[in-house]
C-alpha cells in the first residue's frame, strides 16, 4: 500500500495586504521576514557545508579543516540570533497561556501589555549587554584569525531588529497599535530608572527568590519562556549583582554554542528534508506491511511508523504534523473516529524524542554533562516499552470500538519488497547510531551525515523536490533550530544563578528529608515532573529541572543515564496532557478537530504510557540493559 499526503483543508497562506498604513508596514516585515530569513537560511547551509567538508577531510584525506568548529559555532550564533525578530512576527516563540487565557478581556489586555514590556525590557538588557562585550572582549581569536568581538557583533543588531517588529506588531495584527511603542517606551524608562541611574534598587534581597518568583510572573503573564528565563536572570543581577547583562550574554552564546549542541540543528534539518523528499512514507509503507492486519491496523501502524521515523529524526513536534497530514485522513475514513486517530498520532509522536536520535536527549546531555552515545543507546529499550505498551492499548480500544485491520496481512515477498524500499531510510539510523558506537563520528558529525544523506535521497534519488522547496524546508528547519538554540541559550544565565544561589542541594535536602527511600523519592520526583510537563516544552522542563533534580538523584545513587531516560519520557507525556499539551494541540489543530475531544481520546493511551513510566522508572535495566554497546563489556 502506497501512503500519499492528504492533507485537511488548509487556508491560503499567500499574503494579502490591508491598505493604507498597515498595508505598508505589511510589504516591509515581509521585506525584511525575506532578508533575515534568507541570512539565516544562509548561514544553516554554511554550517552544513563547513561540518561536512570537515568530515570529508578528516576521514577521506586525513586533513580536518582547523576552523571548522569556531566558525560553525559562530554561525549558528548568527542563526539563533537572527530569529528573533521573525518568531516575534510569527509569535513561534514558546509561551504558556494558561492564566491568561481565562481572564476577563480588559485584565488579558493588561496581561498582554505587561508581557510586552517584560520583552522590550529583556531585548533593550540583551542589546546593550552586546554592546558592552563587543566593546570590552579584545584579542583575536585563533583559529578563525578574526578579532573576537565579531562573535557578538550580531546581537545588538537583532535586538534593535526585534525591538522594531515589537514596535509594529500591532499595527500588522490590526489591533491596539499602541502597545508595542508602549511597551518599549516603559521598558526604556525602567532601564533609564533602574539600570541607569539606579533610583530604585532591590539590592540585598534574595537572588534565587527574586529569580524564581520573576520567572513565574512572567511565565503567569504569558511572557515566552525564553524571554521570561532571561528576564528572572537580569532581576537576580540586580538583587544580588551575580551576573550583570554583558556576562548575560556571554554565558547565552557560551551555553547555546556548545559543539555538541550543532547536532540540533542537523537533526532538524534531517527531518524537514525526509518529509519533503518522501523518505518517512516509504517507513509507513513498511510499518502498513508489518503491522497492517493486526486489530486496530491502521492505529497500530500509526504506533510502529512513528518508531521508525524515531530512528532518523528525532523531532516530535514534526512527526506529530507528518503524521496528521498522512494517516489521520485515512484513519477517519476507515471508520477511526478523529479525535482517536488525532490522539493516537499525538501519544506514538513521543517517541522519537525517546527513541535515538533524540533531540530531547540531545539537550539532556548539554544540560547534565552526560554521555550523548549513552543517553541514546539508553533510549532504545525504554522506546520499545512505549510502542508495546500503546499497541496493547490500541487492541484493546479496537476490540471495544470494532475497530478492523489495515489491510491483508502481508506474505514475505510483499514484506521484503517494503523493506528493501525503506532500506535506504533505515540505514541512517544504523549509521547514525553505529558511528558514534564506535567512535568513528560524533553526534554532530552524524548529524550533518544525516542531512546531506537526506537531501540526496530526497532530491536526486526520489526526485521529490527542487530547488525552490528545497529553500523553503531549510528556511523552516534554520528558525525552528533558532528557537531550540535560543531557549538552550537563555537557560544557561538561568541554571548559572540556581547553581551559584545552592537551589539544588536545597531541593536536594527537603526531598530527602521527607525519605530516604529512592522508592519513594523516584514516585514523587515522577509526579513532580508530571506536573511540570503539564505546563512546559519538553526542551524548557529539561534545562529548568536537570539541574534541580539531576544532583538529588546522585545522591541517593541513581544512575543518571537512567534517570535521564525518565526525566525525557516523563517530560514527553507532558505534551500529550492539558492545558498545553503540544502534540494534542498539533495534531487537532491540523486535523480541525475539536482539542478537547483529542485530550478526551488520549486518556486510555496516556494511562498506558505512565505504565510504561512506571516500568521505565522502577526497572533500570530496562535503560541501562544495552550499556554494553558503548561500554564494549
Amino acid at each position: 500500500m502506497r501512503l500519499v499526503a492528504e492533507p485537511f483543508p488548509q487556508p491560503d497562506h499567500k499574503p494579502e495586504y490591508a491598505g493604507g498604513l498597515r498595508g505598508v508596514v505589511q510589504r516591509s516585515l515581509e521585506w525584511l521576514d525575506r532578508i533575515i530569513g534568507g541570512a539565516a537560511t544562509v548561514a544553516l547551509i554554511a554550517l552544513i557545508i563547513i561540518i561536512f567538508s570537515n568530515v570529508i577531510g578528516r576521514y577521506g584525506f586525513n586533513r580536518s579543516i582547523t576552523w571548522a568548529a569556531e566558525a560553525a559555532q559562530w554561525l549558528f550564533i548568527g542563526v539563533i540570533f537572527l530569529a528573533i525578530p521573525l518568531a516575534h512576527r510569527a509569535r513561534m516563540h514558546l509561551s504558556i497561556g494558561l492564566i491568561v487565557d481565562r481572564l476577563p478581556a480588559y485584565l488579558k489586555r493588561v496581561a498582554e501589555m505587561l508581557s510586552d514590556v517584560i520583552i522590550a525590557y529583556t531585548t533593550i538588557m540583551l542589546m546593550f549587554g552586546g554592546l558592552t562585550i563587543i566593546q570590552m572582549v579584545g584579542g583575536v581569536n585563533y583559529a578563525l584569525g578574526m578579532p573576537t568581538w565579531i562573535k557578538f557583533a550580531l546581537i545588538p543588531f537583532t535586538c534593535l531588529l526585534g525591538l522594531v517588529y515589537l514596535s509594529v506588531r500591532g499595527i500588522d495584527e490590526g489591533r491596539a497599535p499602541w502597545r508595542g511603542p508602549l511597551a518599549i517606551a516603559i521598558a526604556l524608562i525602567i532601564y533609564s530608572v533602574v539600570n541607569k541611574a539606579g533610583m530604585i534598587s532591590i539590592s540585598g534581597s534574595d537572588p534565587g527568590l527574586t529569580m524564581i518568583l520573576a520567572f513565574a510572573a512572567a511565565m503567569a503573564l504569558g511572557t515566552p519562556v525564553s524571554f521570561a528565563m532571561l528576564f528572572s536572570a537580569f532581576m537576580a543581577n540586580l538583587a544580588g549583582g551575580l551576573l550583570p547583562p554583558a556576562a548575560v550574554v556571554q554565558n547565552m552564546v557560551n551555553g547555546s554554542t556548545k559543539f555538541l549542541l550543532l547536532a540540533i540543528p542537523f537533526f532538524i534539518t534531517a527531518g524537514a528534508l525526509m518529509n519533503a523528499g518522501g523518505l518517512t512514507t516509504r517507513l509507513m509503507d513498511f510499518a502498513f506491511k508489518l503491522v497492517g492486519h493486526f486489530r486496530g491496523g491502521f492505529a497500530q501502524v500509526n504506533i510502529v511508523s512513528s518508531g521508525l521515523y524515531a530512528g532518523i529524526s528525532g523531532s516530535s513536534y514534526s512527526e506529530a504534523a507528518l503524521g496528521t497530514k498522512l494517516l489521520v485522513p485515512q484513519m477517519v475514513r476507515h471508520g477511526y473516529s478523529a479525535p482517536f486517530s488525532c490522539a493516537v498520532t499525538a501519544a506514538s509522536a513521543t517517541l522519537p524524542n525517546v527513541i535515538p536520535p533524540s533531540i530531547a536527549l540531545l539537550i539532556l546531555a548539554a544540560a547534565s554533562n552526560l554521555s550523548v552515545g549513552k543517553l541514546w543507546i539508553a533510549g532504545v529499550l525504554p522506546g520499545l516499552v512505549m510502542i508495546a505498551s500503546l499497541m496493547l492499548c490500541v487492541y484493546v480500544i479496537a476490540r471495544m470500538k470494532g475497530y478492523g485491520t489495515a489491510n491483508e496481512r502481508a506474505n514475505s515477498k510483499q514484506r521484503w519488497q517494503a523493506l528493501i524500499k525503506a532500506t535506504p531510510v533505515l540505514g541512517l539510523a544504523i549509521v547514525i547510531i553505529g558511528g558514534i558506537r564506535f567512535g568513528v563520528v560524533t553526534p554532530t558529525e552524524a548529524g550533518v551525515l544525516a542531512v546531506v544523506y537526506s537531501w540526496i535521497l530526497g532530491m536526486f534519488v526520489y526526485r521529490e523536490y527542487g530547488s525552490k522547496e528545497l529553500w523553503k524546508t531549510l528556511s523552516g528547519a534554520a528558525v525552528e533550530a533558532a528557537m531550540v538554540g535560543l531557549l538552550i541559550g537563555a537557560a544557561a544565565p538561568f541554571a548559572f544563578v540556581l547553581v551559584t544561589e545552592q537551589i539544588p542541594q536545597l531541593i536536594t535536602q527537603y526531598v530527602t528529608s521527607i525519605s530516604d527511600n529512592t522508592l519513594v523519592v523516584l514516585l514523587l520526583v515522577n509526579i513532580l515532573m508530571l506536573f511540570f510537563g503539564m505546563f512546559l516544552d519538553i526542551g524548557a522542563g529539561i534545562l529548568i529541572l536537570t539541574p534541580l533534580l539531576m544532583p538529588v538523584m546522585i545522591t541517593l545513587g541513581i544512575d543518571p543515564i537512567h534517570f535521564g531516560i525518565v526525566i525525557v519520557v516523563n517530560l514527553m507525556l507532558g505534551g500529550l496532557t492539558p492545558p498545553v499539551g503540544m502534540l494534542t494541540f498539533i495534531t487537532g489543530t491540523i486535523s480541525r478537530t475539536p482539542v478537547h475531544e483529542v485530550f478526551r481520546a488520549m486518556t486510555p493511551l496516556l494511562a498506558a504510557l505512565i505504565g510504561a513510566l512506571l516500568l521505565i522508572t522502577y526497572i533500570p535495566a530496562i535503560s541501562l540493559g544495552l550499556g554494553w554497546l558503548i561500554d564494549g563489556t
